[in-house]
């Protein structure tokens, strides 16, 4: 996350279910989500600066995904390095944008790689594994995603996947600055 981008909200959104699977390198695996793994979702949030502060983090998840842990123990995914640390995660979740929409029902949510574990594809096969598991799950036939400008990183990694910037023409400034940063970083 750059927080040295001017921070504009963005809304991405996905219809259908087609994505080119991206692995794990080799040493990490996925993990889905145990009870008892909010401190390691805080500190992952934290070292990527999803969010700046311990508490923020805590009341976040207990608020929002312990209100529903049982669907929690399908949606979230958590890597997990050669060492047994957890160092990315991700979930799938109930959205808030598009309440009358079936197909945008739900959206990827929270994803973070710790940067020490940066540039080895670990995001790519993150919102792989998510998709994956949207599938499979059957949750719907398209889904959405919250960003911002700081993250056009991740925003590049989302356009890969088919995710396509919602309402262009009247976020042009937001989008700008996420296109004019993602050719400057090929």
């Amino acid at each position: 996350m750059d927080r040295s981008v001017e921070n504009i909200h963005l809304i991405m959104t996905k219809d259908g279910l087609d994505f080119i699977e991206k692995k794990l390198p080799e040493g990490y695996e996925f993990v889905m989500y145990e009870p008892g793994m909010m401190q390691q979702w805080v500190d992952i949030q934290l070292s990527s600066e999803h969010i700046l502060e311990r508490d923020e983090g805590e009341r976040y998840f207990q608020d929002v995904f312990l209100k529903n842990e049982e669907l929690l123990k399908k949606v979230m995914v958590f890597i997990k390095d050669s060492k047994g640390n957890l160092v990315g995660t991700g979930a799938i979740w109930e959205g808030k944008y598009f309440p009358n929409e079936k197909n945008r029902e739900y959206r990827l949510h929270w994803i973070a790689v710790d940067p020490s574990h940066g540039g080895k594809g670990l995001a790519k096969a993150l919102v792989s594994k998510l998709l994956s598991v949207f599938k499979s799950e059957k949750m719907g036939e398209g889904l959405y995603l919250s960003t911002q400008t700081c993250s056009y990183v991740a925003i590049k990694i989302y356009l890969d996947f088919g995710f396509l910037p919602y309402k262009l023409s009247e976020n042009k400034n937001g989008w700008d600055i996420v296109f004019n940063k993602i050719k400057r970083t090929k």
